[in-house]
């Protein structure tokens, strides 16, 4: 399940909607992000997950707001949560949507990917990004691989080296606003915000 870890999902859907915690721990990064944008921006949600509470907060904020993410069972449980909402059910290292956003989140979503699959979503970043747009991920610390039991399911991460990110960034024209490495006061989640220059 190394390279199709939304399965997983799939089987942990209802425990992980119940479980996830909702006080919005990344609220400081979230509020960073919107900052850099106009009011009222489009925002691509990838591994948006069930929505809650990254989605919510987003829409709360006056922002539009499309989720995607490649587990049915999770996008089930936000379109319940949003009846309103725009979900697509799409693996993010096949994306192409025909449109770029103001802001591309990644919250503990891209960190899923093998390394190599990591490297080929820069060019997709910039691709669904418009000029000035603000990219916003979370990754490991280090340069490695790791699994993690999640109710019963054992769940891939990985990690380029910081030194890697910042060289995949810089050739697809990111400059990195803020680098955090397993920040205390947002679970120990190591965090990317980065803008697109114009072209």
């Amino acid at each position: 399940m190394k390279r199709d870890v939304f399965k997983n999902y799939d089987i942990i859907a209802d425990w992980f909607s119940k479980s996830r915690s909702k006080d919005l721990m990344e609220k400081p990064y979230l509020d960073r992000l919107i900052d850099h944008i106009p009011a009222g921006s489009r925002i691509l949600d990838l591994g948006c997950g069930t929505g809650d509470p990254i989605y919510r907060y987003l829409q709360y904020k006056g922002l539009s707001v499309c989720g995607v993410d490649a587990s049915r069972a999770m996008l089930e449980i936000a379109n319940k949560n949003f009846p309103e909402g725009e979900f697509l059910l799409q693996d993010m290292r096949e994306l192409n949507l025909g449109e770029k956003f103001e802001a591309i989140i990644a919250w503990h979503s891209f960190f899923h990917l093998a390394p190599q699959e990591q490297r080929e979503m820069f060019p997709l970043f910039k691709k669904h990004l418009k000029a000035n747009g603000i990219l916003l991920f979370s990754s490991g610390p280090e340069e490695g691989e790791a699994w993690g039991m999640n109710n019963g399911q054992n769940l891939y991460h990985s990690s380029l080296s910081k030194e890697e990110y910042k060289s995949l960034l810089q050739q697809q024209g990111f400059m990195v606003i803020q680098h955090v490495v397993e920040d205390p006061d947002c679970g120990g989640a190591t965090v990317w915000l980065c803008q697109r220059n114009e072209d």
